[in-house]
């Protein structure tokens, strides 16, 4: 009988000291959380999603970031919260637990690991669709092979709350895009929850047809109305189409004269107005706007510039920029931009644009004044093309012993270029400055002399491929890039600006910059006619703005023309650091040649991705 009595009261102990213990816990930081289980959904969606938040030694000590205490209240919440979210997502039975607390009772602080078991998610395995009421000019089955192949929830997807409502504004879209203004869109489910399957049914209703009214411009000040309504890509009495609306407000984006661009069609609230007026409203930019620079990197040291443009130059969407650089490679540097967009249709651009520079680089010393024309094309978003006529008159400071000048007795080489370049871009990779998605292609040929003058007859072709995947936390970089350079002359002289050169910080980060390749008797750099370069980058976070990556760089440069000797290439790998910036992510590299009788590392100091 005292055996069951002390046990009892052993028992009824526990019990007592448990909620003590958890209430003094409500009290230590919270150092860590972490998940166990979460295949789908990654750590950080998680995080945005709860309550708490982790604030590491760094964020509190250096940072003085606010930390955050544990609460069980608040802890129970997230758990909760936690498995609505992936409900949400398609995990009927999601399962999520706490596991045991690791409690430094020395310091305070509370990790937290989160166990998720998902379970199977609900697969959409059937879609169809009805009109609620009559749509005169809807062909409903080429309208739905169209719409298929925009949605998110396709049959075989898994079921996601958010997709199913981007979904319906997708559908309600379609037909707004015909005529129907307000159209509106509900859905049915048919939900087997033992089969983890549903069907979606949407019944749409298109309501009347609606056609455009007048518009009405606000906000304009400089910009005359007349200008405005030239970019208009709907007139009065046109068929209601929402997507000429958005083309409009993008289009006026595109000339760089706004901050604030909005056309709203004024829809009625009480009474379905028909024709719909529409009322376009603008916030101009400032005339003149300026930007400064200083910054600081391994290969051009200090450098600093300033950037002036002013708009509405001569009128309507014309403007002057005017651009003043400094570094170690760009002594100086002043180049002034007049730029005429819609110059012979809505999509292209036209510059005229005279520049003065000095360029020194490891292999090369020039000063050089020149004139380009850039013609510019936007085929379709992110498809662009550019044709670009240039005349220069380039000086160069011949190096004792140069081999390109063994009867030269003057340490000066004056010379002419003329020629134009033909370049397409194709960009979709985003975001801007850390992309970990899509890809970036360019081509570009350049033709000097032959029928456009100058002193050098010769070609050049070069062209980059860069492709961006991201795996869970992790970022999957890859960049491939060749050029190669003919000439025509017997001399084969290729000025020293358009010859390829490879190492440095956005090259084969192995070797300093210009470093590898063909070399002069001194040492420096010579330059080549023929490049192949290629990169692997593995990017991932690590705490706060930090984030880190391994990179292997492989590549060279070959005198000869159109010339890749797979068995010279050159190889190095590496680490690096990144903080992120509101300018761009501050890189530091370490570069190790590899397989290569120099062993010693490179360290490099930049802004930006390396690509």
């Amino acid at each position: 009988m005292l055996k069951y009595l002390i046990r009892f009261i052993f028992i009824s102990a526990l019990f007592c000291v448990q909620p003590v213990l958890l209430l003094a816990q409500n009290n230590y930081e919270i150092r860590k959380i972490s998940f166990k289980g979460n295949k789908t959904l990654n750590k950080d969606f998680l995080l945005e999603r709860m309550a708490m938040k982790k604030v590491s030694w760094f964020q509190k000590t250096i940072l003085r970031k606010e930390p955050h205490l544990y609460s069980n209240e608040l802890i129970n919440l997230d758990l909760e919260r936690l498995k609505r979210v992936y409900q949400s997502e398609g995990f009927l039975d999601v399962s999520v637990n706490l596991q045991p607390l690791k409690i430094n009772k020395k310091k305070k602080t509370i990790k937290l690991t989160i166990d998720i078991e998902e379970g199977k998610p609900v697969v959409v395995d059937s879609i169809s669709f009805e009109l609620t009421s009559e749509a005169n000019n809807v062909k409903m089955d080429s309208l739905t092979k169209r719409v298929l192949r925009k949605i998110n929830l396709g049959q075989g997807n898994r079921f996601r709350d958010d997709a199913l409502m981007d979904d319906i504004m997708i559908i309600e879209n379609a037909f707004k895009n015909m005529g129907y203004a307000y159209a509106s869109s509900s859905y049915d489910l048919y939900l087997r929850p033992t089969q983890r399957l549903t069907g979606i049914h949407y019944l749409i209703s298109p309501g009347q047809l609606s056609y455009i009214g007048p518009t009405s411009i606000e906000g304009n000040k400089h910009v005359t109305e007349k200008f405005i309504r030239k970019q208009l890509k709907y007139k009065e009495g046109d068929l209601y189409n929402r997507s000429l609306l958005e083309k409009t407000r993008k289009n006026l984006y595109f000339l760089q004269m706004f901050r604030v661009v909005s056309v709203l069609p004024q829809m009625g609230k009480d009474s379905l107005r028909n024709p719909i007026p529409v009322k376009l409203y603008v916030e101009e930019a400032p005339r003149l706007n300026a930007r400064v620079g200083l910054g600081y990197g391994t290969e051009d040291k200090f450098r600093t510039f300033l950037d002036l443009t002013y708009l509405g130059f001569l009128g309507n969407a014309r403007r002057l920029n005017l651009q003043v650089k400094h570094s170690e490679i760009l002594p100086y540097s002043v180049s002034l931009r007049w730029i005429q967009p819609r110059f012979f249709s809505a999509r292209s651009t036209i510059e005229l644009n005279p520049y003065l520079n000095r360029t020194k680089e490891p292999g090369y010393d020039t000063r050089t004044y020149g004139l380009k024309v850039p013609l510019g094309y936007e085929f379709i978003p992110r498809w662009n093309g550019l044709f670009t006529y240039y005349f220069e008159n380039v000086e160069q400071t011949i190096e004792p012993n140069d081999p390109d000048f063994k009867e030269q007795t003057s340490d000066k080489f004056p010379y002419n270029k003329s020629g134009v370049i033909l370049g397409t871009s194709f960009d979709n990779s985003r975001p801007q400055f850390s992309p970990t998605k899509g890809s970036n292609v360019s081509l570009a040929f350049k033709v000097n002399g032959y029928i456009f003058g100058g002193d050098f007859n010769y070609t050049r072709l070069w062209a980059s491929y860069r492709t961006y995947h991201q795996m869970g936390n992790f970022t999957l970089a890859f960049k491939l890039m060749a050029g190669g350079i003919i000439s025509s002359n017997s001399s084969k002289f290729i000025p020293v600006e358009d010859r390829f050169y490879s190492g440095g910080s956005s090259s084969v980060r192995g070797w300093n910059r210009a470093q590898l390749g063909p070399k002069r008797e001194s040492g420096s750099p010579r330059g080549g006619s023929s490049i192949l370069e290629t990169s692997l980058e593995v990017r991932f976070p690590l705490f706060w703005r930090l984030s880190a990556v391994a990179f292997v760089d492989i590549g060279n440069t070959w005198l000869q023309e159109y010339s890749y000797r797979l068995n010279e290439l050159a190889y190095a790998v590496g680490p690096g650091l990144r903080i992120k910036t509101p300018i761009g992510p501050i890189r530091f590299d370490v570069g190790f040649p590899v397989w290569n009788e120099k062993k010693r590392p490179q360290f490099f100091i930049s802004v930006g991705q390396a690509f």
